[in-house]
């Protein structure tokens, strides 16, 4: 009678295990199935942030374009809709960039999508030079050069530097961020100011590269290069 109960039990506990077992993978299964469900909607909308941007940047570039061809268009019209799409860029970079480096695990079509990103800042860097060649802008477009932490240990201590720069001088003053091991549009800037050849970070500020510099030393380039600021410009 008692090995009767004992084997009772035993096949109790097994089956109990059997069915927690089985309800633990339908969970599971459901929570991946959720997760992958919200990846597809969240990369949907960043995806059409995106291609909102690309038609923002292709519209600038028709504008500058007719502006370099004599038509009367107004450098403030012009300066306006590219500090309205640039603001709009670096708020949708940002949230792509916090939801990557927030996941537990980086999704490839993410990734791919920053990446698309980063090519979209240097046609914004490209329209900026332009501007300022047909509008005498003083936009003081500013290329930054960076790797992992592991690679460059001063990056960090850049970024904070070029932070500062930018809260301060706003809209006088556009930073343009790139990772300098992206291959494409950006090895070609790295192989046009020799990137690879100096220690990072690196600075290209109208056409001259610089090494790590602080924010001092950043205001004082810019005011050399005829930025109109007299609280960093003494």
């Amino acid at each position: 009678m008692r090995e009767k109960l004992n084997l009772l039990r035993h096949f109790s506990i097994l089956m109990l295990t059997i069915i927690i077992f089985t309800i633990g993978i339908f969970i599971g299964n459901n929570v991946e199935q959720l997760r992958v469900e919200k990846l597809y909607t969240d990369l949907q909308q960043q995806d059409l942030a995106y291609q909102n941007i690309v038609t923002e940047s292709n519209y600038i570039n028709y504008i500058v374009s007719l502006k370099e061809t004599g038509e009367n268009i107004d450098c403030n019209t012009i300066k306006g809709n590219y500090y309205t799409s640039i603001a709009n860029l670096d708020d949708s970079r940002l949230k792509l960039e916090a939801y990557i480096n927030n996941a537990k695990v980086k999704e490839e079509e993410y990734a791919r999508l920053k990446d698309h990103y980063a090519n979209l800042q240097i046609n914004y860097w490209i329209l900026a030079n332009r501007i300022d060649n047909i509008c005498d802008g003083n936009m003081n477009p500013v290329l930054y050069f960076y790797a992992e932490k592991k690679k460059c240990p001063a990056c960090e201590d850049q970024g904070t530097h070029l932070s500062y720069v930018k809260a301060k001088l706003k809209d006088n003053v556009l930073i343009f961020s790139l990772d300098a091991e992206k291959e494409g549009a950006i090895k070609l800037l790295t192989q046009r100011y020799e990137v690879n050849q100096r220690e990072l970070p690196v600075i290209v500020i109208n056409e001259k590269v610089y090494g790590f510099s602080s924010n001092d030393e950043i205001f004082s380039i810019l005011c050399k290069n005829g930025l109109d600021n007299k609280e960093v410009c003494k």
